[in-house]
């Protein structure tokens, strides 16, 4: 199998336009780590099994656990509301400042708006700074009345850690999470890590690949999604989960573990639940706790944990390709090392009339279009930000009620449709967003 993984990594790299990546394995206590390709299409520096990557959004299970760590210490509560935490906090909203909780954060329900990018620097203020204007987020949903995916929920969450703990974020995860587990090749600075071996981001063009020279992210979104890791260190995260191991004393008991992988929520999709920080989804029956991570479509990672088969897999790469890699090698890994059957494709269901369909859904800079070409529909995914480009359009269908596919893979669910009490299509969920409707599209 072995052999058969990293044939497959070489392969399917090269296919998908990432220039390099490291898988790492963890199954019944055995670990197994494969490397592929370059740090940097510039420079041509091998990538190895002690690569750093940035990991992204897996970073929110460190925020989540640094904020249990102190919850268990007695100081922080997931229920009270924020601003007794943090004197002068100021959200747009008057009842979400007076009524949003940790829990609310670290489920991605606060209701204001999730993707932000305040630039505020690397100094130990910036995370502080970046609080200071939340005021300015327009708060979209009611407090706990949606699931949608939110990096400043975990900005918040993290400066509230910082505060009641009495050091920088930073500190906090690498002397109660990281220090604990010998995660010693973590970082969260950008002097920390270009010392070390390091993949660079790239982005995709028609030539291929090409370096981006941006780190991607400013340390105010150090608990976001700011973590560099090597797949080791990846899978010793893992292996505290799932068994509990760890270097020095536990950085938690058992029960704070599975707190914050049980359910506490539907999310929306592609993820069907949400625990504090950890998602959930499926592959056919058997139930997955994952997460992953996107940095400016830089630097793409997945991180999937099968707790009943004491599995876990990671998968870190350097170009956005890495969000076809991943997924193709976690599924080979549920199917070929687990044993679990191939996802079944499901069958396309009967075009509704599109009208009511049609149009952009949008929450902050990003947004879903809807549109009819020649009596097919298509879906893509809109990013209204300078110098982004947004992802190709794609062919969609309906699965079932409300629900798309992409029509070239209908195995799992690309978007779900949203109604009001009157039966009108007010949202759609995607790429774990809740967005509202804004205009219809014509062609």
């Amino acid at each position: 199998m072995s052999k058969e993984l990293q044939g497959l990594l070489d392969e399917w790299a090269r296919e998908a336009g990432v220039p390099g990546a490291v898988v790492g394995v963890t199954h019944r206590g055995e670990d197994s780590v494969f490397a592929t390709g370059v740090s940097s299409v510039d420079t041509g520096q091998p990538v190895t099994t002690g690569t750093l990557f940035m990991i992204g959004s897996t970073s929110k299970t460190f925020a989540a656990a640094a904020v249990l760590a102190l919850v268990e210490d007695g100081v922080l509560d997931l229920d009270k509301p924020v601003v007794e935490y943090l004197d002068g906090l100021e959200l747009a909203d008057p009842v979400a400042q007076k009524s949003v909780t940790l829990r609310h954060l670290l489920t991605h329900s606060a209701g204001f708006l999730g993707d932000v990018d305040f630039g505020t620097g690397w100094g130990d203020d910036a995370l502080a700074m970046a609080i200071a204007r939340f005021g300015d987020l327009p708060q979209v949903f009611p407090p706990g009345a949606a699931f949608s995916y939110c990096n400043a929920g975990f900005q918040l969450a993290g400066r509230v850690a910082e505060v009641v703990s009495g050091v920088p974020f930073e500190e906090l995860v690498r002397t109660r999470l990281l220090e604990l587990l010998g995660m010693t090749e973590s970082y969260y600075f950008p002097w920390e890590v270009l010392t070390r071996g390091h993949a660079v981001g790239h982005a995709l063009g028609e030539a291929g690949p090409a370096v981006e020279h941006t780190v991607g992210l400013t340390r105010a979104d150090s608990a976001s999604g700011g973590l560099w890791s090597t797949a080791a260190d990846q899978l010793k995260w893992a292996r505290f989960f799932l068994a509990g191991e760890s270097a020095g004393k536990a950085p938690l008991t058992a029960e704070t573990r599975d707190l914050l992988r049980a359910p506490q929520r539907a999310a929306a999709l592609p993820f069907e639940e949400v625990g504090l920080s950890w998602l959930r989804t499926r592959h056919g029956d058997a139930r997955l706790v994952r997460h992953g991570g996107n940095v400016g479509n830089l630097q793409i990672s997945e991180f999937v944990t099968l707790p009943e088969e004491d599995f876990a897999v990671t998968v870190l790469t350097n170009s956005g390709g890495g969000g076809a890699l991943g997924p193709r090698v976690v599924d080979w890994c549920l199917e070929n090392l687990v044993g679990l059957p191939p996802i079944a494709s499901a069958p396309p269901s009967p075009q509704p009339d599109s009208a009511e369909y049609l149009g952009r859904f949008e929450t902050g800079d990003l947004g879903f279009e809807i549109s009819d070409r020649d009596g097919a529909l298509w879906g893509q995914m809109v990013v209204n930000v300078e110098d982004i480009p947004s992802p190709p359009a794609f062919e969609v269908v309906f699965v079932g009620e409300d629900v798309l596919a992409k029509a070239a893979d209908t195995r799992r669910p690309a978007a779900r449709f949203l109604r009001d009490e009157h039966g009108r299509v007010t949202s759609i969920e995607f790429g774990g967003r809740t967005a509202k409707r804004r205009d219809t599209v014509t062609e």
